[in-house]
């Protein structure tokens, strides 16, 4: 600085708050003197201590306690009792600690309540998909079992399933007809293989079968592409062909699927679902009992023609092969491990609803 200039001298620092001493009147007087408390200077400096008579004790203690949000209470006046034992605590801290958990004190049972009945929800979904794991391993296992019995032959009506399909489904059929193509039914369209191993837009194609005695039942033969679904893309004549397939109900709807699925119209022709009694409506049999019970998805077609002359046609339909009928979307293992999924979420739900009730059971107001 210049000799003809005073430096201004700095400002003094303002002193630190010195900590809070408040006099029990209650502690044993001791001979030095009275027994001090020291209140921690992290106590806000808006915070005033009172010395609590008897009669103001008995007062709050029978209050109703309060745990409002911080929003709630600014500008307003907090008394809370505290234990001279403790440290002491601004009341507007504590309302903060509070509401960190997301819960306040008089909440905590319907914290506990709330995550003990979702945690027996999440609990139901993990048991249910084991019991759903034991049917899927059922079914497959009853799939296996009749697909490797002996071939049911099938020469005419009455059929060797009727009135008892349960005991015949998936199991290996063998017929003799001819094939009705007027009465051929598309459903569809969906999506399917083609023979190079491709996927393409087309139709399962379902087209009675008269046999022998001109009894009826219905052939699934397979996906065509829709490019081929018309028939005149395909021109067939009719004569005597042999069928070995797999008896099925077709796709059997479940609970949703029943209400909430698009309608089959056999009045227009028209079929979204594999169903064999919506399709025996427009199968023009004469034992429409029997051929609405159960249909059978080829797996091996023979003409009579071709075996004599010595040749195999060319097949346009993509038909399922005895290994397609043990592979599911979701298997036996996929549901176990939906059901540990389930588990796992639950416990991790449970486990947290504890922690934050034992924290706040730990809070002192």
């Amino acid at each position: 600085a210049d000799a003809g200039q005073s430096a201004t001298p700095p400002a003094p620092a303002r002193p630190l708050p010195e900590a809070l001493r408040l006099v029990n009147p209650d502690a044993p007087v001791e001979a030095s003197g009275g027994k001090e408390v020291i209140v921690r200077s992290s106590t806000t400096t808006g915070q005033v201590l009172w010395p609590a008579t008897q009669e103001d004790i008995e007062i709050l203690s029978q209050s109703k306690l309060l745990y409002p949000a911080p929003y709630e209470v600014e500008g307003s006046v907090i008394i809370r009792l505290v234990r001279l034992s403790d440290p002491v605590t601004s009341p507007v801290a504590r309302v903060v600690h509070n509401r960190q958990f997301g819960i306040r004190g008089n909440e905590k049972w319907q914290l506990l309540a709330m995550g003990v009945v979702f945690t027996g929800m999440i609990y139901s979904l993990g048991f249910w998909q084991l019991r759903r794991m034991q049917w899927k391993r059922d079914l497959i296992e009853m799939r296996r079992t009749r697909l490797a019995m002996p071939r049911v032959p099938v020469s005419g009506s009455p059929f060797p399933w009727r009135d008892q399909v349960q005991d015949y489904v998936y199991r290996m059929v063998e017929v003799r007809g001819v094939f009705d193509h007027r009465r051929e039914m598309h459903i569809g369209p969906r999506p399917g293989g083609d023979a190079d191993g491709s996927t393409s837009s087309g139709y399962l194609c379902v087209t009675p079968l008269r046999l022998e005695d001109g009894s009826t039942v219905m052939v699934n033969r397979g996906h065509i592409g829709a490019d081929r679904a018309d028939q005149a893309t395909r021109p067939e004549v009719p004569s005597w062909v042999r069928i070995r397939g797999i008896l099925e109900e077709g796709e059997v709807p479940n609970l949703v699927g029943t209400y909430a699925r698009l309608k089959n119209r056999p009045d227009r022709n028209l079929f979204v679902y594999l169903i064999a009694d919506e399709l025996a409506e427009n199968s023009g049999a004469r034992n429409h009992t029997e051929c609405s019970q159960a249909l059978i998805t080829a797996m091996d077609v023979l003409y009579e023609d071709d075996f004599q002359a010595g040749v195999r046609r060319d097949n346009p339909f993509t038909m399922r092969h005895k290994e397609d009928y043990l592979l599911f979307w979701a298997d036996e293992h996929t549901h176990f491990n939906y059901a540990m999924q389930w588990f796992g979420m639950g416990t991790l739900i449970f486990t947290m609803t504890i922690y934050k009730f034992i924290e706040v059971m730990r809070w002192r107001y």
